[in-house]
């Protein structure tokens, strides 16, 4: 028992019920060209509007099916897409209780994304002609970036909260398919995320076992890279404090951080406002 207790995904993701062996994207043929009309720019503006005040459960599914609109009159957009999944994914870790939706609002999330990337004509072309989705990652590009992290995202958030412990080990794996896109993004976008996809790399590091490419002094070297990068974010200290210090065993540490993040000003930080309001809501809700 002790022995199982070591490792790491038990550590971080010990918890729950549902879930089964995730799959292969294979909706690539579902994918549309991105061409805007007057009437999808303009209903594009309003979404963005309602996304930017989204700071509940109910004003988020309000932004959603704004997004959502957009698609009937653009099913390509780029933005909208990536916007949705994003959302889709906020939605399933701060305003959904029950498992289950949980899970599916994670993969909702990731098809989105999903079909954002597919605005690459190569990586498209790559995963039609058979190549698997995360070895195409290469072929994207830096107007990808957003889809790219927010598959990784929805993914990790899939594993620890819609998975019971036995889904969890079957779809590991999946952690080292995060690991190709968010290499990718290091390399077409190294300015982006302002920690965030250095905290997702972390994640990875932390839950993949050694034989699958874990590594516990990756992890250390990924989060002090994200906290290197995090001024003006929220992101990275909430996730230190939430997740890190955790597993790390330092509630001291970790409690100080969740005290941080829930004094501090939102309107000094760039996070998105409905994520970084997540973050305090939650870092308030830990201390309690």
């Amino acid at each position: 028992m002790k022995a199982l207790l070591k490792l790491p995904l038990l550590i971080l993701f010990l918890v729950g019920f549902s879930g089964c062996a995730l799959q292969p994207p294979s909706d690539w043929q579902d994918s549309s060209a991105d061409i805007k009309t007057a009437e999808s720019v303009a209903l594009f503006q309003e979404a963005q509007q309602l996304y930017g005040v989204a700071t509940d459960r109910q004003s988020l599914l309000s932004s959603i099916a704004a997004f959502e609109k957009v698609l009937v009159k653009n099913p390509g957009d780029y933005s909208a897409l990536a916007a949705l999944s994003t959302q889709y994914t906020l939605l399933g870790t701060a305003y959904t209780k029950r498992r289950a939706d949980k899970s599916s609002h994670f993969k909702q999330a990731m098809r989105y994304a999903e079909l954002a990337m597919y605005s690459n004509k190569a990586f498209k072309q790559r995963v039609s002609a058979g190549t698997p989705f995360w070895e195409a990652a290469d072929s994207l590009e830096k107007e990808q970036v957003e889809a790219m992290f927010f598959w990784v995202t929805a993914l990790q958030y899939e594993i620890k909260d819609g998975m019971n412990l036995g889904a969890k080990i079957v779809n590991v794996r999946w952690m080292g398919h995060g690991l190709k896109f968010l290499d990718r993004i290091e390399q077409v976008a190294p300015e982006f995320g302002g920690g965030g996809v250095e905290f997702a790399k972390v994640i990875c590091y932390l839950v993949l076992p050694k034989s699958m490419g874990g590594s516990e002094s990756q992890a250390d070297e990924y989060m002090n890279r994200a906290m290197a990068r995090s001024d003006g974010w929220l992101l990275p200290r909430w996730a230190r404090g939430k997740y890190y210090y955790v597993v790390k065993g330092e509630p001291d540490k970790a409690r100080a951080d969740m005290e941080w993040v829930a004094s501090q000003d939102l309107g000094q930080f760039n996070d998105p406002m409905p994520w970084k309001t997540h973050f305090q809501e939650n870092a308030r809700e830990l201390l309690k």
